[in-house]
């Protein structure tokens, strides 16, 4: 079994199936088959990819990195959904002549790669900080209680009862 088998083997099979697809096109690539932005020898532009697909995966990748934050976007947009979602945005796109190769762009990349992160990293800093106000406020009010009952207990010597003026115990 290679490195490959074994890695894909532990994922979970959206992400297995988004790494064979990375996979495939770094082979494409290497093998010297795609050559992005060029033309083939033959004089033919390289084949434009279906907008759908390319949405379609777009959002499964938004719903995978958002997931960590989101657990339950998985079971919402499934790799079904998001390749219908696909399908009738790329149709709405034409329709209106939508250009979304404007886009992509550096910018909205950086936002795709640092959005999910920082948002997990701010709830579970919310979480964390609540966690430990609510140990703060048990400790201290454990404290209290125990301060309380040290407060209340007799220390006078005579065990409780009630002693007469006068009287000596």
């Amino acid at each position: 079994m290679s490195a490959a088998d074994t890695t894909e083997a532990t994922l979970a099979p959206d992400l297995a199936e988004l790494q064979a697809i990375a996979t495939a096109q770094d082979a494409a690539i290497a093998g010297g088959n795609i050559v992005p932005g060029q033309i083939d020898p033959a004089g033919e532009p390289e084949p434009q990819a279906n907008q759908a697909e390319e949405l379609a995966a777009m959002l499964q990748m938004g719903v995978v990195m958002l997931s960590p934050a989101l657990p339950f976007l998985p079971q919402c947009y499934t790799p079904e959904a998001c390749h219908q979602i696909g399908v009738a945005f790329d149709a709405v796109a034409q329709k209106h002549g939508w250009n979304l190769d404007a886009v992509k762009s550096p910018e909205l990349a950086l936002a795709v790669a640092a959005l999910p992160p920082t948002i997990t990293a701010v709830m579970m800093g919310r979480a964390h900080f609540a966690a430990q106000r609510a140990a703060r406020a048990a400790h201290d009010k454990a404290r209290t209680v125990e301060n309380q009952a040290q407060a209340r207990a007799d220390h006078s010597g005579h065990g409780g009862a009630v002693m007469q003026p006068g009287a000596v115990g």
